[in-house]
């Protein structure tokens, strides 16, 4: 295929670098509330939530990775153009392609702001209660902004540094809450309708969001790096420390007790004690991981949305600079649009249903319009070869 319009930084993410950007964006804000959201309908159950939801989480990471493969160097908005009209009609791929490119874009800014509404939001209640909401998504805001200014190879290394510092210490926290067991308070293990667990499931789609980023980011990745393994890498492993938090709440708390609280996960480290007193306080060392996770999340998202829209226009490093620092002013507003806690989980369920189809229907469009395109040409090709 055409080499025109590949960046000349591709090839840029090693594998491990790869799973670190995608398991340092799923792991964020949906920590927190997980194990209450996936309870309310599941109850027992819910520590199968994540494990269920993750199917349509692995089939979409599949998606955008052999999307990928099929256009090596190039990011969705460089090749869903070439989907659309060909390399011949250009102009026309532009106009058919850009919807979907917008869709894709606004819904990214939008999560980037909520997560960053909900860190706010934690904070605030749990650690500086008299510091203004605003200033605290402010300081956010700013160090995503500072990332922004710099090549996408430093995204990388950042996200390939704070990977082991936020799994490792979030999976100690797990492990140690589950001194306080109570195992029966997962039984029985299905009470529910199948209808129910699937809708549950389903509902854990906020949790996984991020991942779409890769739509942009699978175009940096090294040649001998494999896109499907890295992407079913960073998702297994976001699985499984969800899956586990989960179930540490239900354990320890009980469903019925999850839903009385907030921020659940919260909870649970303040009453989990480290043997040997090396810290009597939990959460704080919890919190200075999570501020970590939450800022990976952020700023990767708001990279790959300014990235992007320097893609669209055909622009350089200026404009990614500039744009990163306007785009600020419209990314606040949106993220102290909720007036309150309520509006603001309506908001998180609301992206989650977004995310379906920004990460799964766009891109099996796109493939399905490749294939019927490449079968297009086969066939061109034979009746040449007949004629």
């Amino acid at each position: 295929m055409s080499q025109l319009g590949k960046d000349p930084q591709h090839n840029t993410f090693s594998l491990w670098q790869m799973t670190s950007l995608i398991t340092s964006t799923l792991i964020g804000v949906g920590v927190l509330t997980l194990p209450r959201t996936t309870t309310e309908k599941m109850f027992e159950a819910g520590w199968m939530a994540p494990i269920l939801g993750s199917v349509l989480t692995f089939f979409a990471i599949w998606l955008i990775a052999v999307l990928s493969r099929r256009f090596p160097g190039l990011t969705f908005i460089q090749y869903s153009r070439i989907v659309w009209g060909g390399h011949e009609q250009s102009r026309l791929g532009f106009w058919l392609s850009l919807p979907w490119i917008m869709m894709f874009l606004i819904a990214l800014f939008v999560t980037t702001a909520i997560t960053s509404r909900i860190f706010g939001e934690v904070v605030v209640t749990a650690v500086l209660m008299d510091t203004p909401l605003e200033v605290i998504i402010v300081s956010m805001f700013v160090l995503a902004v500072i990332l922004c200014l710099h090549e996408i190879d430093t995204l990388a290394r950042v996200n390939e540094i704070l990977f082991p510092l936020i799994l490792f210490p979030i999976l100690f926290i797990a492990l140690a809450s589950f001194q306080k067991a109570e195992w029966n308070n997962i039984l029985p293990l299905i009470r529910v309708p199948w209808e129910t667990i699937i809708t549950g499931a389903f509902e854990t789609n906020f949790s996984f969001q991020g991942y779409e980023i890769m739509l942009i980011f699978f175009a940096f990745a090294h040649e001998n790096t494999g896109k499907v393994k890295a992407g079913f890498y960073g998702i297994g492993i976001s699985v499984f420390v969800y899956t586990l938090i989960v179930l540490a709440g239900i354990v320890v708390f009980g469903h019925e007790e999850l839903q009385r609280v907030t921020w659940p996960t919260l909870e649970l480290v303040k009453s989990t004690q480290v043997p040997g007193l090396i810290l009597e306080r939990l959460e704080s060392a919890f919190l200075a991981v999570w501020v970590a996770a939450v800022f990976t999340t952020v700023a990767n998202g708001y990279y790959a949305v300014i990235y992007g829209l320097r893609q669209l226009l055909k622009k350089g490093m200026l404009f990614q600079r500039i744009a990163s620092i306007v785009l600020i002013f419209p990314l606040f507003f949106v993220a102290i649009g909720p007036q309150n806690i309520v509006e603001l989980f309506k908001m998180t369920s609301l992206i989650g249903y977004t995310t379906v189809w920004i990460s799964v229907v766009s891109p099996l469009i796109h493939w399905l319009i490749m294939l019927y395109r490449d079968r297009g040409r086969k066939r061109e090709k034979g009746s040449d070869a007949h004629g």
